[in-house]
């Protein structure tokens, strides 16, 4: 059975929520595609600070979550889309992967 599924404005505020308090965790694929792609921890913690979901969620049928995406601006201002797993159990978010827009 697959998570819950949230709407934009759910998943933009969880995703504020979790990262304020540091449950961040990122996958080896988000940490590669960091940096190959300049983008930084606080890049993607300035887009979760300033950015929201813009699109419908996707489910990811590995791990049964409902993956989204939120964009934003990063430290520099450039448009970063960063996309997240929201894990409501454990009150954290996974970062799947990082890319400018």
């Amino acid at each position: 059975m697959a998570s819950r599924h949230y709407t934009k404005s759910e998943a933009t505020r969880l995703i504020k929520d979790f990262s304020r308090t540091g449950r961040v965790r990122n996958t080896k694929h988000a940490k590669t595609s960091m940096k190959e792609r300049d983008i930084t921890m606080q890049d993607v913690l300035c887009v979760f600070r300033n950015g929201a979901v813009v699109d419908n969620p996707d489910l990811d049928i590995k791990t049964n979550l409902w993956k989204y995406n939120i964009i934003g601006n990063s430290i520099d201002l450039d448009n970063v889309v960063v996309t997240v797993a929201i894990d409501s159990k454990a009150k954290s978010i996974t970062v799947i992967t990082v890319f400018q827009r």
